[in-house]
């Protein structure tokens, strides 16, 4: 009994047959919105890390499809042109609420990707990539890299379901990597070796490498029935014709308004044309297409073959689809040659027309073969050539993720091409040992301490942009840094209020609202201390007055005023959120959302005084000035998040009634510290110290 067979049992209802779901389970429309950006935002890098996410989210978390249904539906969605995970997500939504379903799901996953990349195209063409961007970026892609790979691990365990899908793997991979094939020719040669396999029942003999399929149930194996089906997944020839007569409209249309309104020579015209073309006639998925259309448009001369490399790395990190590349090539082209319209318009209305021409005909695609997709299910000739299509579109993949870890840790490569081979291999006395560096950082986070996409790629982007920082004697120095971190951690959480209000949520498990605290709480200190420098910058030389601000013998008569009265404030009255007694009612701030938790942190954070005076206490103790440089704050945003979270934690373990009354003690500590500044401040002032 296969597992696509196993799914169809006897104990479900028949409407549940066409999804491999129960009635019960299959989320409203509105419900789904969520996931589908959520599934966006997670996809970038490569198709095998938008796989996995689309694996582990649709089919383990949410179980909306059925893990034969999932991987039936990913092998029609690869022979298809286009972008195989949109094609598989536009599916998905298909299947559950029909064509609304399937728009809402496509368009939602490559929307986030398209904002994305209009801005990189942007930021691009108009040379808003400043040093510190590509710093960030240097650290960003050996993550990309490690993440990539180890989506390619989890693939091939769990989609290469016989010998004879790895033997092809293997094969597309030696034929792209070494001798450089076409991949329409691997896509053309899996289909023939897959027909073969059908007809010959080549896979039987070699026998499954499937792994145990988790949901897996008894039943009877039969092929589904017509009447097992939904109704809108079977096939019917008014339904087919409305699909080709809307969608047909929906692409040529525009096309031929923009050819006769402009002429076959216009940009925009030309930028249409070549992508109706890619979407009508390509074979081999994403990276053959973009390597198709960065060639043609290095020879029409909309841009240079760096940019197009260019244009290439930054597809595969922004969210979305890899084929997100030909908007790139469609901003930058029109960027160039605008015409008449400004050109930051014209590139705007070429991305969009670009997004149009390239995502269009995937929906036309899909709606067109899904209900087939459910009809031939079961059918072994063309599930065999599907599944070796999809064998030798990993190893293509492969081939991508190995030859971009050669652009990102090697700066050299050495042309090979002797023996028939055609490929580029790296001088090993280029590589860059920061970016290695980060790599096996990257691979020991994700590999051995099973860290998430998202904590990589800061952890990564904080160390590429380190030798940067510490390197701009604009920014400033690390002694600067060190400075902010002491002065960071000194000033700890001294906000009365909400150091409370955090204790007592570390206490009730809220983990979730005690880091959007301590979130708001730090960044409330930054923005604070960053004000110390902007009034006595920006303002100070508009109001001459405020450059008193500069005298010590002025800021210590205040500071010192400022701590004595904060002191009696703090001991005789509960307002700033230190009860004397114990044991407190229940509050009802426990209730609160997240979010409305961190703009309540970051708020209290920059108004209350005692705040304000600890920071500028601290400041003028440590001898830091407004010159200190951006790496201050940088040091002052660690050592405050370090304090705050070892605080809190530490007083968590000593019990919530002891840390409420250490609390008040560190209040009034900084009362006291508050006065020793305005002495030390006087002190210089005065030729004293």
């Amino acid at each position: 009994m296969t597992a696509t067979d196993s799914l169809a049992t006897r104990s479900k209802p028949i409407s549940d047959a066409g999804t491999g779901m129960d009635a019960g389970s299959r989320p409203a429309l509105r419900h789904t919105l969520g996931v589908w950006s959520r599934l966006a935002l997670l996809s970038f890098g490569s198709p095998a890390v938008q796989l996995v996410a689309m694996h582990r989210i649709l089919v383990e978390e949410k179980r909306w499809i059925s893990e034969a249904r999932f991987l039936n539906a990913l092998n029609y969605s690869i022979a298809l042109p286009g972008p195989e995970t949109q094609l598989l997500a536009t599916y998905v939504g298909w299947l559950m609420h029909r064509v609304l379903g399937g728009i809402v799901a496509g368009g939602l996953f490559i929307l986030p990707g398209m904002i994305c990349m209009m801005a990189v195209s942007y930021g691009y063409v108009a040379g808003a990539n400043s040093e510190l961007g590509e710093a960030l970026l240097f650290g960003v892609k050996p993550a990309v890299l490690v993440i990539v790979l180890q989506s390619l691990l989890r693939i091939a365990r769990r989609f290469l379901r016989t010998r004879l899908m790895t033997v092809l793997a293997a094969l597309a991979f030696i034929g792209t990597f070494f001798f450089n094939l076409s991949f329409a020719i691997v896509v053309i040669g899996a289909v023939l070796l897959g027909l073969s396999a059908g007809l010959l029942e080549i896979g039987k003999m070699l026998g499954r490498a499937e792994p145990v399929q988790p949901f897996r149930q008894p039943g009877v194996a039969k092929p589904p029935d017509e009447k097992d089906l939904l109704d809108h997944t079977r096939p019917s020839a008014a339904r087919l014709l409305w699909t080709l007569v809307l969608w047909l409209a929906l692409w040529f249309v525009p096309l031929i308004t923009l050819i006769v309104i402009l002429g076959w020579e216009d940009i925009y015209s030309r930028i249409a044309i070549l992508l109706s073309e890619m979407a009508a006639l390509s074979v081999g998925g994403p990276y053959a297409v973009n390597t198709y259309v960065a060639t043609q448009a290095v020879a029409y001369g909309w841009l240079t073959y760096g940019e197009a490399l260019d244009g290439l790395a930054l597809a595969e990190l922004v969210p979305g689809p890899v084929i997100q590349f030909l908007q790139f090539v469609g901003f930058t082209a029109a960027y160039r040659h605008p015409g008449v319209i400004n050109p930051v318009a014209g590139a705007a209305l070429a991305g969009l027309l670009t997004v149009w021409f390239t995502f269009i005909p995937t929906f036309l695609w899909i709606f067109l073969i899904a209900p087939f997709i459910e009809v031939f299910r079961n059918n072994k000739i063309i599930n065999a050539m599907l599944s070796a299509v999809t064998g030798g579109l990993l190893g293509v993949f492969l081939t991508f993720a190995l030859r971009f870890g050669n652009r990102t840790l090697f700066t050299d490569l050495a042309p090979v091409t002797v023996y028939g081979l055609d490929l580029s291999l790296p001088r090993l006395a280029s590589v860059d040992p920061w970016a290695l560096a980060i790599t096996i950082a990257a691979a020991i986070a994700t590999f051995r301490f099973k860290l998430g996409i998202v904590p990589t790629l800061v952890g990564a982007g904080i160390a590429g942009i380190a030798p940067y920082v510490l390197a701009a004697p604009e920014i400033g120095s690390l002694y600067s840094g060190l400075l902010g971190f002491a002065a960071g951690a000194a000033i700890g959480f001294p906000v009365g209020p909400v150091a409370v209000w955090c204790l007592h949520l570390r206490a009730q498990q809220r983990h979730s609202m005690v880091s959007a605290i301590i979130a708001g709480s730090v960044i409330g200190d930054v923005v604070v201390a960053a004000g110390f420098f902007i009034v006595i910058d920006l303002f100070g030389g508009v109001f001459a007055s405020l450059r008193i601000l500069y005298n010590p013998v002025i800021q210590g008569p205040i500071l010192i005023l400022s701590g004595i009265a904060l002191l009696y404030v703090v001991n005789r009255s509960a307002v700033l959120g230190l009860p004397w007694q114990n044991e407190g009612r229940e509050q009802k701030w426990i209730y609160v959302g997240t979010s409305l938790a961190f703009v309540i942190a970051l708020s209290a954070s920059v108004t209350h005084p005692e705040n304000l005076l600890a920071i500028g206490s601290v400041f003028a103790i440590l001898g830091i000035g407004s010159d200190s440089g951006l790496i201050v704050l940088a040091g002052f945003f660690l050592g405050t998040l370090t304090t705050w979270f070892s605080a809190i934690e530490l007083l968590y373990r000593l019990g919530e009634s002891q840390g409420r009354r250490i609390m008040r003690h560190v209040m009034q500590a900084l009362c006291v510290m508050c006065v020793v500044a305005g002495l030390v401040q006087l002190g210089r002032g005065l030729g004293l110290l």
